[in-house]
């Protein structure tokens, strides 16, 4: 495929995944402005959780279509639904209503994620995978502040309902740079039979473990640990029923193995830090809110240069991910001392993490990118939400407990950052 083409197919694929990222967190900072329009504080976490129970429990389903049927036609469907949310979502007259569309636009991402990183494998070389999760991290980034600062003003300027006017062209314009470039994949599947009920079992265990996640906000673990081992019995069980839903390449190759456990290591670092940080600066350290959310833009624009840099340097993936780790390692040590240069190493550790560490993941399988990357996006998701229940007891807390905390996060990063060097770099070969 000629480079136009491809450039309006990446072009495309950052359009779709910033128009997930804004909804995302618009919802996160409009919520307030919601509750109040429809006189109701029913379904009220729902509003957010609704999205990502729906596109978390997808996810591994959708992967597998991709493998059957090709990633055009996922990406096609999953756009579609999420389309078709954008456009009912401002006439919802209840909270209700709202969280069921927000459960269809969750459906359409969690197919669209599969279908993206398959689209990626097919259309780019390996050795420019770190430059194209560099730019997916730097358009995430982006449009995260684009959403929460949508999210704090246009409820007020304008309505809440005004996002999806404007979000609708880009979701339009996404759609058909994909679809006038791509061409479609032969299906690798086509002819193996589809396991369903595996595929159930699968849905049911990843539903159960993010509502325990929910629920673990509110001190209740019972349905979370069940709901574990649940997702933990069905793994085991694919594993040893020859991976019908994960891909091989978990058994069969041990450094995808070490980056997957680095990736929820990531997940939990770079969330803990956007969630609490802020807290940290205001409840603990007595910043004002204006200050707390300059520093924070520091975090992230630190973040982006990472990225981008992550992405230029020239030297082995395994050795720049160590050096992502050792920045984050090095912003949790200045924090007492030198918060300004703490937060800018975080960031900036973060930044290198998600563009190599993303992108080297996404090397290590031959012809099923669709499976590896979004498990391991799944994986990602996983250790944010973790994160986020460990590290709420944080708040009440003097801020040596969040810094204790990071400390063993960025500690277990850089040891199997450390140990991933053992390991092959070359895929091993199908025997024969």
């Amino acid at each position: 495929m000629n480079k136009p083409k491809r450039t309006a197919i990446l072009i495309g694929l950052l359009l779709c995944m910033g128009a997930s990222t804004i909804m995302q967190t618009y919802f996160s900072s409009a919520l307030p402005a919601i509750s109040r329009s429809f006189k109701s504080v029913s379904f009220y976490s729902w509003i957010h959780g609704s999205y990502m129970l729906a596109s978390s429990a997808v996810i591994i389903l959708s992967s597998g279509l991709c493998q059957r049927f090709g990633n055009k036609k996922n990406f096609i469907i999953g756009s579609l639904l999420f389309g078709v949310g954008t456009v009912i979502a401002p006439f919802s007259s209840s909270m209700l209503q709202l969280v069921i569309v927000r459960i269809v636009m969750g459906i359409g991402a969690g197919v669209v994620v599969p279908a993206t990183y398959g689209i990626i494998g097919e259309q780019f070389e390996k050795e420019r995978y770190s430059s194209v999760f560099a730019a997916f991290a730097v358009v995430q980034i982006v449009f995260n502040g684009l959403g929460s600062l949508a999210g704090g003003y246009l409820p007020q300027i304008a309505s809440w309902q005004a996002i999806f006017y404007i979000l609708l062209p880009l979701e339009l314009l996404s759609f058909w740079l994909v679809f006038q470039n791509l061409t479609d994949s032969v299906p690798v599947m086509h002819s193996e039979p589809f396991h369903f009920r595996r595929h159930l079992l699968m849905i049911l265990a990843i539903l159960l473990t993010t509502l325990g996640i929910e629920q673990a906000y509110h001190q209740q673990y019972l349905l979370l640990s069940f709901s574990a081992v649940l997702l933990f019995f069905v793994v085991w069980k694919d594993t040893k029923n020859g991976n019908i839903l994960l891909p091989k390449e978990f058994v069969t190759d041990p450094l995808l193995r070490n980056l997957c456990l680095q990736v929820f290591l990531l997940g939990v670092f770079y969330n803990v830090c956007l969630a609490y940080l802020p807290s940290l600066m205001q409840f603990s350290m007595g910043f004002s809110a204006d200050t707390a959310g300059n520093l924070l833009a520091v975090f992230v624009v630190l973040m982006g240069i990472g990225s981008v840099l992550g992405a230029l340097i020239k030297i082995s993936e395994r050795l720049a991910i160590l050096i992502g780790w050792w920045a984050g390692l090095a912003g949790n040590i200045f924090m007492p001392f030198f918060f300004i240069l703490a937060v800018g190493l975080l960031g900036f550790g973060s930044g290198i993490l998600m563009s190599v560490l993303l992108g080297y993941t996404a090397t290590r399988t031959k012809d099923n990118a669709s499976g590896v990357n979004s498990t391991a996006h799944l994986i990602r998701n996983f250790g944010g939400s973790f994160g986020t229940i460990l590290f709420q007891f944080s708040l009440s807390h003097p801020q040596q407990y969040y810094i204790g905390g990071v400390m063993i996060l960025a500690v277990s990063g850089v040891i199997a950052a450390s140990v991933s060097f053992r390991f092959k770099h070359i895929l091993n070969e199908p025997k024969a």
